[in-house]
């Protein structure tokens, strides 16, 4: 960053602490929970001051990947599955205590967006829970999460092989090109 990048950082981060009224931190008294809010609070600032002032940022070409978007959100859908699921205990059932109509439709909704996204095949929910049908939809709802768990476990196991693909690939073009750097990588000693 050049010097005139530094002064907007200091501007933008004087005029943040303005404005969000961080002088009234600095009288709190020593303790862990003042000393984690503080922490907190700058940590904000800093943050949001640099996605406002800092031209570009640059990242190291072996930093991790982010997992693709396909396996992030099936862990999302699993969680909504999850949370769902969490409703047709046994012993809630047990007690007559399912979901309303209400709160059941929206359950439906939810439902049917992850069959269709993940591709599944349609499952036809009854409008209104009762006694005879609450088990057969809970045999459903398990069906579609244990789908919705394979078909993450796949994926992650596809990233996985990618990866080792990917570095069996470099190990062979180190072997070829550059022997002590094999050798280095293998050891992981930094030269």
């Amino acid at each position: 960053m050049e010097d005139s990048d530094w002064q907007d950082f200091a501007d933008y981060s004087e005029k943040y602490y303005k404005d969000h009224n961080y002088k009234k931190h600095e009288d709190l008294s020593a303790n862990s929970p003042n000393l984690k809010l503080l922490w907190t609070k700058i940590k904000e600032l800093l943050i949001i001051t640099a996605s406002k002032t800092v031209p570009s940022s640059y990242r190291p070409s072996n930093e991790t990947h982010l997992k693709p978007k396909s396996l992030t959100k099936c862990y999302s859908d699993l969680k909504k599955l999850n949370t769902i699921l969490l409703q047709f205990r046994t012993k809630y059932l047990t007690r007559a205590l399912w979901p309303d109509i209400i709160v059941w439709l929206k359950h439906v909704t939810v439902v049917q967006h992850i069959i269709k996204e993940h591709q599944l095949n349609p499952i036809n929910f009854p409008a209104l829970l009762t006694a005879t049908n609450v088990y057969d939809v809970k045999k459903q709802l398990l069906k579609i999460y244990k789908l919705v768990y394979q078909k993450a476990r796949l994926e992650q196991r596809l990233i996985e092989h990618k990866q080792i693909q990917n570095h069996i690939q470099l190990r062979c073009q180190n072997y070829d090109e550059d022997l002590t750097k094999m050798i280095v990588l293998i050891l992981n000693q930094p030269k």
